[in-house]
C-alpha cells in the first residue's frame, strides 16, 4: 500500500508542478512560445512557424498581422527576407513574435512596422538595410 501511494504521489508531483507553470502565463503567451509548434526555433522555418502562430492565435480570438520584411547586411551578399507576428490583446498591449524568440515581446502602442522589425532583435541595429515587403503587408492580416 505504502508503494502504491508513494509511486501515485511521485507520478503525481511533476504534472502539478507543470500544469501550475503552465496556467501562470496568459494564453496568446503560452501559444507563442510553444516549442512544439511548427517551425519554432528552426532556422529558415519563420513562414511555417507565423502560419501555424497566427492559425492558432485566430482560433483564440485573437487577430494581428503578418509582417514580412527583405534584409541586406551591407557591404556582403548575405541578404534574406522573414516574417514574424505581431498582434494585439483587448487590453490594448501590443506583441511580437518570430520562431527565433522563444517568448513574445511587448512592444509600444506607437511603434511603426520598421521599428517592430528593430525591436524584434532587441539589439542596435547593425549596418543592415531593411525594406518593408509593402505588398504582402497589406493582404496579411488574420
Amino acid at each position: 500500500m505504502f508503494k502504491s501511494l508513494f509511486v501515485s504521489v511521485v507520478c503525481l508531483l511533476p504534472c502539478l508542478a507543470l500544469s501550475a507553470f503552465s496556467q501562470s502565463q496568459p494564453l496568446h503567451y503560452q501559444i507563442a512560445s510553444d516549442p512544439a509548434l511548427k517551425g519554432k526555433g528552426k532556422d529558415g522555418e519563420c513562414m511555417d512557424y507565423a502560419i501555424a502562430l497566427s492559425s492558432r492565435l485566430a482560433s483564440n480570438g485573437i487577430h494581428g498581422q503578418l509582417i514580412f520584411y527583405r534584409w541586406h547586411i551591407q557591404n556582403s551578399l548575405a541578404s534574406g527576407s522573414h516574417v514574424f507576428v505581431f498582434y494585439r490583446l483587448p487590453d490594448g498591449t501590443r506583441w511580437i513574435v518570430d520562431n527565433e524568440l522563444p517568448h513574445p515581446k511587448a512592444v509600444p502602442a506607437d511603434a511603426s512596422p520598421m521599428q517592430l522589425v528593430f525591436l524584434l532583435s532587441g539589439s542596435a541595429p547593425a549596418p543592415v538595410e531593411v525594406k518593408l515587403q509593402d505588398g504582402l503587408n497589406e493582404l496579411s492580416f488574420f
